[in-house]
């Protein structure tokens, strides 16, 4: 067991800093995450995709303890890896190198996988004019995002000298509400368990030298109009339902 890795310099304290919000009106779920994920799953038809956009320790115990949960699973659509430079190491990504042996289960358990790496979500640059974007389409959602994405432009500049921030998790929603905004292509990808600099890569063999067969499809590009006009559309749609 390593000791717990998070990214407080980039997050904050709470892990979503930025926005002020109101006293919990809930407990916190008394069922483990992982039974969660294996009792719903088998409950199942076989229709649900996983979204996780951290690191991937929950899902992984969960398949090594119930592997009949496996065909049940549709597709697992993640945040995290990167074929290019990491961001929490020169060659791993955060999600992944939080727990790469949890990584390497779910990269090799045969669910079909799409994987947003930094190469794609990097893509999705948030500036000030963006945040000013939101703010004008309004209401809570827009006041929301201003206040996490004013502190991530903070944190970015702060640890990376970077103007502005990526929205990185939201680009797997979009690839789900749209699968033709983001282009994907297909590679084996194999996570580095190996001690030593490359610990917790996502290596993407983007030729196929490696003669294996692919295992995910991993995003490349971005229609980065299509992706924030989702992004204020959604902002919008929050103030008519709410």
């Amino acid at each position: 067991m390593r000791k717990q890795i998070v990214a407080d310099n980039i997050h904050g304290e709470t892990g979503l800093d930025g926005p002020v919000f109101e006293p919990l009106t809930r407990q916190a779920e008394s069922t483990h995450a992982v039974k969660y994920i294996i009792d719903t799953l088998m409950a199942s038809d076989g229709d649900i995709t996983l979204v996780p956009v951290g690191p991937l320790s929950n899902i992984a115990v969960a398949m090594r303890m119930q592997p009949a949960i496996l065909p049940k699973i549709r597709e697992i659509v993640l945040m995290g890896g990167a074929y290019g430079t990491g961001n929490f190491t020169p060659s791993a990504e955060f999600n992944i190198f939080a727990d790469p042996e949890a990584a390497r289960v779910v990269f090799t358990s045969g669910v079909p996988l799409v994987m947003m790496g930094l190469d794609l979500t990097n893509q999705t640059v948030c500036t000030p004019d963006v945040i000013a974007r939101m703010e004008r389409a309004g209401g809570p959602a827009g006041e929301l995002f201003s206040d996490i994405m004013n502190f991530t432009l903070k944190t970015q500049f702060e640890n990376y000298g970077l103007a502005g921030g990526p929205v990185h998790d939201a680009t797997c929603i979009g690839y789900l509400i749209n699968p033709d905004g983001i282009k994907t292509q297909e590679m084996y990808v194999e996570v580095d368990v190996n001690s030593g600099p490359c610990y917790g890569r996502t290596v993407c063999d983007e030729l196929g030298v490696l003669g294996k067969p692919a295992n995910t499809k991993v995003g490349i590009t971005i229609d980065t109009d299509w992706f924030w006009g989702l992004v204020e559309e959604c902002v919008r749609g929050y103030i008519k339902t709410h």
